[in-house]
């Protein structure tokens, strides 16, 4: 699965490529604030948000003077973190799962100013929750494939550089062996710096 994952990535970046007039490629990194949303039995819970980061490449491909696609491919450090009281005690959890993340976005420009929406799928690449400092692998807890949608806004400098902030909202649900009986989602706010190199 992950050798197809990164197949598609690349297959996607290529043929995107091959068939648009102007193309730009650059690289992105910053910072992640992620929890989880869980679900089931008439109940709804959002866990605390997790601090990390995300790095990876970006492509701008152009299709008209004002609209791009923007391929890209990275890594997220996503997770959550909860604490847990019961009586005169309390107990922190913290889930660490880290993610290879391919968004396909379409892109709205307007002097350095731009706005995207669109898909995102990821592939789990670790999983592993914290309690009382110790720590367990819970992969296994989780499904390898989640499906997410972005929406953002960000501002490119004509030198290439530029930010941006986006909001990521899980569609999929990640847990194994619910029985149809609850979900847990994946959410995330990112903002960060990127660069084109051929701007």
């Amino acid at each position: 699965m992950k050798k197809f994952f990164l197949l598609l990535a690349v297959g996607s970046f290529t043929a995107f490529a091959a068939s648009a007039q102007t193309t730009s490629f650059g690289v992105k990194a910053g910072m992640t604030s992620a929890n989880m949303k869980a679900s089931g039995g008439g109940m709804t819970i959002t866990t605390d948000s997790k601090i990390g980061f995300y790095a990876g490449f970006l492509a701008e491909i152009g299709v008209s003077e004002s609209f791009a696609v923007q391929p890209e491919l990275y890594y997220a450090a996503m997770g959550a973190k909860q604490e847990y009281k019961f009586e005169d005690e309390s107990y922190k959890i913290t889930e660490n799962s880290n993610y290879l993340n391919l968004p396909i976005l379409l892109k709205y420009k307007n002097q350095g100013f731009a706005a995207f929406v669109g898909p995102q799928v990821g592939y789990l690449l670790s999983a592993k929750s914290k309690a009382e400092g110790e720590s367990m692998d819970s992969k296994d807890s989780y499904k390898s494939i989640d499906f997410s949608g972005i929406i953002g806004a960000g501002y490119t400098l004509p030198s290439g550089i530029g930010i941006d902030a986006r909001y990521q909202m899980g569609f999929a649900n990640i847990a194994k062996d619910t029985d149809g009986e609850g979900t847990v989602k994946n959410n995330a706010f990112m903002v960060g710096l990127h660069y084109f190199f051929n701007r």
